[in-house]
């Protein structure tokens, strides 16, 4: 009874084997490598936009005054000069104010004259009740005349003197209207000379808002009525750059870009400007760079769009490997594991050393001394253990912050070592540094050995959307990991 049950289990035990090895088809899994090569060639570090085309200076020329439209004397694409007549508002309006405001004038004008002939008059009056007054005077001394006549005559010359300065105030009252019929002369004439509508600046009307008969109305704000870019020989685009990508905009910065009516032409120019207003459209915040170039076949029109590349920085055959492979991590380990500066390394995987290139670009421009090489190979060597032993585990900002300290420091004690020629040079050497053309930073990439991954210390410079400048760890030919496959065999 028991045999032929264990003689059926060990069948079915058999059979599910057998039914294993055939769904799996026999084989096993393995890894298979893919790599690519550290090779020579060009880099181009470059920001992505569009903008649009706007002449380098535009002027609104608008209508301080109301009315109607009797003349245009320029159309679209009209080369005109500065204080050329471009449109004429009907006049005749303000003819007629200027017409009634001369006539208050001259009314002002007799006004004076009459209110000078009353002080003639009244100081004659007054001389005459004060002769009048003296001669009573000497009459009351020898007693000819009353008290009472001599009191008529001082109210005589009381009242006279009182005529004497109301005239005067009239006449000074008269002068002040005529000081206001002359200021309101002055702006109806002022306004007449503004029915004459002129163009502000040389240049090209580029649009025109009215037609001959229109009216057009001025209240809180002056009507448009034609538009003129100063020199179409020279364009700008405001581009939008995206507070990520802003940091690494510099200005004087290449640029080049392309518009859909010359697609097959490439336009360059130079960053003039960066706005610091920030443009904030659904939360995505983006900051306007001016960008001039030449226009001097006037190809470019307004309000074209340029497809924008703003050149970070360019490098012509230097090493460089594919982007692939600095993002490459075995599967089995996180990037807090295969960080350069953990000094750990991934499980299944074996790390080969390579001497960091951290000080080449500054040895290379720098005529130092032995001793100064001594000194700054020491300090790399104390930095860099610094930085294994203090770098903060996997938050990038933190990271990204603890850097930017050992960078501060450290260029603070490059100085100390460099003679006063050396740090004047190394000073400008950094205030020229643009984010594409930073000497270097630290990668990590995996090479192959004995088929295991092996985690190689790099450093790398200026990048494109392909490939990243190797500047030490590196040499031409060597074979880098950038994926790895699964395959059952």
């Amino acid at each position: 009874m028991n045999r032929p049950m264990t003689i059926g289990v060990l069948a079915a035990i058999a059979l599910a084997a057998a039914f294993l090895v055939y769904a799996t088809g026999g084989r096993s899994a393995r890894l298979d490598y893919s790599l690519d090569y550290v090779s020579r060639g060009d880099i181009e570090s470059v920001v992505v936009t569009t903008g649009t085309l706007e002449a380098l200076n535009t002027v609104i020329v608008g209508s301080q005054l109301s009315g109607q439209i009797a003349d245009l004397h320029a159309d679209f694409n009209d080369i005109v000069v500065k204080n050329q007549l471009i449109a004429r508002l009907d006049p005749r309006t303000f003819e007629a104010r200027v017409e009634q405001n001369e006539a208050n004038v001259k009314v002002a004008r007799a006004t004076i004259l009459q209110r000078e002939a009353d002080i003639v008059r009244w100081q004659a009056t007054l001389a005459q009740a004060r002769r009048e007054l003296g001669r009573r005077e000497a009459l009351k001394e020898k007693g000819h005349i009353s008290v009472s006549e001599l009191d008529q005559d001082h109210t005589a010359v009381e009242t006279g003197d009182a005529q004497l300065r109301m005239a005067e105030a009239a006449l000074a009252n008269a002068v002040a209207v005529l000081e206001q019929r002359r200021a309101a002369l002055s702006q109806s004439q002022l306004d007449l000379e503004r029915t004459y509508i002129r163009s502000p600046v040389s240049g090209t009307v580029i649009n025109r808002t009215i037609e001959q008969g229109q009216t057009v109305a001025a209240s809180m704000q002056a009507p448009e009525l034609f538009t003129i870019a100063q020199d179409l020989h020279e364009m700008k685009v405001e581009a939008s750059v995206d507070e990520a990508d802003i940091g690494r905009v510099k200005e004087g910065m290449k640029c080049r870009f392309s518009v859909d009516a010359y697609p097959d032409r490439e336009f360059r120019g130079r960053i003039r400007q960066i706005r610091k207003a920030p443009d904030v459209v659904q939360n995505v915040v983006t900051y306007r760079v001016i960008i001039t170039a030449n226009n001097d076949d006037l190809a470019l029109l307004p309000g074209m769009t340029a497809n924008v590349e703003i050149v970070l920085g360019s490098k012509q055959n230097v090493l460089q490997v594919a982007n692939a492979a600095l993002r490459f991590v075995p599967k089995n380990v996180t990037s807090s594991n295969v960080s350069a500066s953990q000094g750990a390394d991934p499980p299944g995987t074996q790390r080969r050393g390579r001497p960091l290139a951290m000080f080449e670009g500054l040895k290379e421009s720098m005529d130092l001394t032995r001793d100064q090489e001594r000194r700054i190979d020491d300090l790399s060597a104390g930095m860099r253990t610094k930085m294994q032993v203090q770098a903060p585990g996997g938050d990038h900002e933190s990271m990204r912050e603890s850097f930017r300290q050992f960078r501060q420091n450290l260029n603070s004690k490059l100085r100390a070592i460099l003679t006063p020629e050396q740090r004047e040079k190394f000073d400008e050497m950094m205030a020229n540094r643009t984010p594409g053309r930073e000497l270097s930073r630290p990668a990590t990439v995996y090479m192959l050995e004995d088929d295991q991954p092996v985690l190689v210390s790099v450093r790398v410079g200026l990048a494109d959307e392909r490939a990243t400048e190797v500047v030490g760890g590196l040499k031409e030919g060597d074979a880098i990991i950038v994926r790895v496959t699964r395959k059952q065999g």
